[in-house]
């Protein structure tokens, strides 16, 4: 067992598979007798259901700053309610979704990324691991479509969404607890590969 809270996140551009992995570790874990809970953001409280709104009816409206402000306050929420509790009290937190997705995807927009990554680690803990699940943004979209049966939202352009994967590739060359992920790969593979970074962590 490892030492209670250790925090890892789960990245990668829509369509990345990020979800199914999540799970699947959560799964992988519990069954290696890992006290283990997940989170997802955006949340369910109200800046996340704002978020998701702007998703689904567009961003037109909302600057780059004011977007990044609500996932700001979004997560001071979720920090509060859920992360810190939760590392207090197991073994392993995960996330689906962190302040990493801020960095890409408002990034993407223009925003200083070394800003959003000060300002979030004023109120969130670090993770011990950044997992980011890279795939082309042709194939994340055409699962949306297909896999999922969703239309692309406002978050899920092709030409944006390759901005955001350059993003998290360089994040994974600039952070030293990142390790990027072939998610074109059968999602056993990715799984196996997951589970690998993980329990090698865990018994560091």
């Amino acid at each position: 067992m490892p030492k209670k809270g250790l925090l890892i996140a789960v990245e990668g551009i829509d369509g990345a598979g990020k979800s199914t992995q999540v799970q699947m570790l959560k799964n992988g874990l519990y069954q290696q007798g890992v006290d283990v809970v997940t989170f997802k953001e955006p949340t369910n409280g109200i800046f996340g259901k704002r978020i998701r709104e702007l998703a689904e009816h567009g961003r037109s409206n909302i600057t780059a700053t004011e977007e990044s402000q609500l996932f700001l306050q979004d997560r001071i929420e979720d920090v509060r309610q859920n992360i810190m509790p939760a590392l207090e009290k197991v073994s392993v937190v995960i996330m689906d979704r962190y302040y990493f997705s801020n960095i890409a995807y408002q990034g993407a927009r223009g925003l200083d990324m070394n800003y959003i990554k000060s300002e979030n680690e004023k109120i969130a803990p670090t993770p011990e691991l950044l997992l980011i699940i890279d795939i082309p943004p042709a194939i994340g979209i055409s699962r949306i479509r297909d896999l999922r049966g969703d239309t692309p939202n406002a978050f899920e352009g092709e030409t944006y969404l390759a901005k955001v994967r350059q993003i998290f590739t360089d994040l994974s060359e600039d952070l030293p607890y990142a390790h990027l992920i072939d998610g074109n790969k059968p999602i056993k593979s990715v799984h196996e590969t997951i589970m690998k970074i993980v329990l090698e962590k865990i018994c560091e």
